[in-house]
């Protein structure tokens, strides 16, 4: 029974890859576009079912086999209810109980980020790229985003969960679906959807059309939500026993002894300050700057060379081209107003670098979303 599902997922999952494929591949006019989500797939896919073959051999990687085994050994679905890590066991408990394999699990969440990244091509409008922005498109090639975003963990469902928030801001759709998005990122990761709400709220707040009794509702709405959300992420998140001050002390003083010397590229939240970590989490390692000490690590430091070109030269055609804030479209505002708090946000307790390469894909699909429709923007007003 469980070969027979387990062979029958993974023919479903090809069945809709192909579909979706075939359905982009049809509505894209350029040769360039077709190769590029071609190989993207292939990319995705290959590095998706390589991560899950080669599981066992990657002794830093233990996300996986915890959600896998938390859901095995549970007795009741509810029992694995919860923040963060027991929700991804909460959701893939069916699967387990039902003998789906590990494998075809990853493949699963690869297949729901992948339908994220065709929702974040629609939204950058392939067709509509020009020369100076077609080449950000390889940050979609780089291998370290696949390995996070093709297995079974949470950053799989928060890339199309935050993708699906982006394209409800860009049509100003804030309906009970956008709610229910924000649930659920509160659910796997709250601090994510605080940085999300505050940016949602600085957005209005800043968007001269917004009324300013809509923007005294906002505020009201966000402030009560922080108020009633944050005890209980608090509680549930990291598991205090009681809501009081000593009890959170005791938890950073804790969380400070966890981090201290954590893993081969550890970071000390003692002896850094923020700006520091912050340069960590955005731009390293590059070579000859950290010492590399394996396979993982050399990739993200091509990467991050790649990374940091890119950076530049964005900064460089803002300021040449004078492109002013006022211009900017309300997605493209959110998506900067976001990375920019989760880079903060990520920056304050960075304490791993391998942890900063994985904390970056909640915020650099963002940053290049940024990146190329602000470039488009001014080719296009350019030629108006």
């Amino acid at each position: 029974m469980g070969l027979v599902l387990n062979i029958g997922i993974v023919s479903l999952i090809a069945v809709y890859v192909i579909y979706s494929l075939h359905k982009v591949l049809k509505n894209s006019f350029s040769s360039f576009n077709k190769v590029f989500l071609i190989l993207f797939t292939v990319l995705h896919f290959g590095i998706s079912a390589g991560f899950a073959c080669y599981l066992d051999k990657l002794t830093t990687v233990h996300d996986p086999h915890d959600f896998y085994n938390a859901a095995y050994l549970a007795n009741h679905w509810y029992s694995n209810f919860g923040f963060g890590h027991q929700f991804i066991s909460f959701i893939i408990y069916p699967f387990v109980k039902l003998k789906v394999s590990i494998e075809v699990l990853f493949l699963l969440f690869a297949t729901i980020s992948f339908k994220g990244f065709l929702v974040y091509f629609e939204l950058i409008d392939l067709n509509s790229l020009s020369k100076k922005n077609s080449i950000l498109l390889l940050f979609f090639l780089l291998p370290t985003l696949h390995f996070w975003t093709g297995f079974l963990g949470k950053e799989a469902l928060l890339l199309f969960l935050m993708v699906m928030i982006l394209k409800k801001v860009k049509y100003e759709l804030f309906d009970w679906q956008f709610i229910i998005l924000l649930f659920l990122i509160f659910i796997i990761r709250p601090h994510v959807f605080f940085v999300l709400l505050i940016s949602l709220l600085v957005l209005f707040l800043i968007d001269q059309e917004t009324s300013s009794r809509l923007k005294k509702k906002l505020i009201l709405i966000v402030i009560s939500s922080i108020l009633i959300l944050i005890p209980i992420s608090v509680l549930y998140f990291l598991k205090l026993e009681t809501l009081n001050l000593s009890a959170l002390q005791s938890y950073i003083t804790g969380f400070l002894n966890y981090t201290e010397n954590k893993g081969s590229t550890s970071i000390s939240l003692v002896d850094t300050n923020l700006f520091t970590r912050i340069f960590y989490l955005v731009f390293m390692p590059l070579p000859y700057l950290y010492e590399i000490k394996n396979g993982l690590l050399l990739a993200a430091s091509v990467e991050n060379v790649f990374f940091l070109i890119i950076f530049l030269y964005t900064i460089y055609y803002i300021l040449r081209n004078r492109v002013k804030i006022q211009t900017f479209s309300k997605d493209q505002r959110f998506v900067l107003i976001s990375s920019i708090l989760l880079i903060f946000l990520f920056g304050s307790y960075l304490y791993n670098l391998g942890l900063g390469n994985r904390m970056r894909i909640m915020f650099l699909p963002y940053l290049f979303y940024f990146f190329i429709s602000t470039i488009q923007f001014k080719e296009n007003s350019l030629k108006s």
